[in-house]
């Protein structure tokens, strides 16, 4: 029988790599996206708006039981704190963790199985950053990764991969020449992880050995700290 596996936020480009390389004869794998579909044959495609109650009691109703949860929902604004609405702080708080909780809550409540939580958190939650708001619903993440592993094993096992910044992505795109050569000069590789490899990356840490690592926040910078 396939494994089911889940991804909140597939349509990200790292989505979309762990789609286009994973081995879609040993899993189900179903995908939310928010305004456009992906143009993937062989998955289930879910519209899902996670700011949205109606959406999230929706989806929990019909997606559960899954083997694996991959979280991968996120946004970055760049803005120093003072550049913030109130209600901006708000929404970025939500987009990039409380709502994610509040739907796994949901889709836990009616889990039978077994299941696996990967979530990408970011550097800028080990280190923080420039954009604070951002940095501290990243952080938010480890301390929940770290509180969930502990307290829901053995049924509910959590990873928490921190990468640093992911090129060919909209994030990536969003800083100047100047800021990413010096961020490419600061990592000792001299280059960024990219989309594909680090979806290979959460490819593995899902296979079932990697359930020693329970609990674990894994960095992927390039060693940066």
């Amino acid at each position: 029988m396939k494994e089911k596996i889940l991804l909140i936020g597939g349509s990200s480009k790292v989505g979309e790599s762990i789609i286009k390389i994973i081995n879609k004869s040993k899993y189900n794998i179903f995908s939310t996206y928010n305004k456009k579909k992906l143009k993937f044959k062989g998955i289930y495609q879910v519209k899902l708006n996670l700011e949205s109650k109606t959406d999230r009691d929706k989806f929990s109703d019909k997606y559960k039981d899954m083997n694996v949860i991959i979280f991968l929902s996120g946004v970055l604004k760049g803005k120093k704190l003072s550049e913030f609405s109130d209600k901006e702080i708000y929404e970025n708080l939500s987009l990039n963790f409380t709502d994610q909780i509040l739907l796994l809550k949901k889709v836990l409540a009616k889990q039978k199985r077994n299941c696996l939580l990967v979530f990408i958190s970011s550097i800028s939650g080990r280190r923080g950053s420039y954009d604070p708001i951002y940095a501290s619903a990243k952080g938010a993440m480890i301390s929940f990764i770290k509180s969930i592993s502990k307290w829901e094993s053995p049924k509910i096992k959590s990873i928490g991969l921190c990468p640093g910044l992911i090129s060919n992505t909209k994030m990536y795109k969003t800083f100047d020449n100047e800021r990413l050569k010096k961020l490419k000069k600061q990592n000792p590789n001299k280059e960024f992880v990219n989309s594909d490899d680090l979806a290979k990356i959460i490819i593995d840490v899902i296979k079932p050995h990697w359930k020693h690592a329970n609990g674990s926040i894994i960095d992927v910078n390039g060693g940066v700290f």
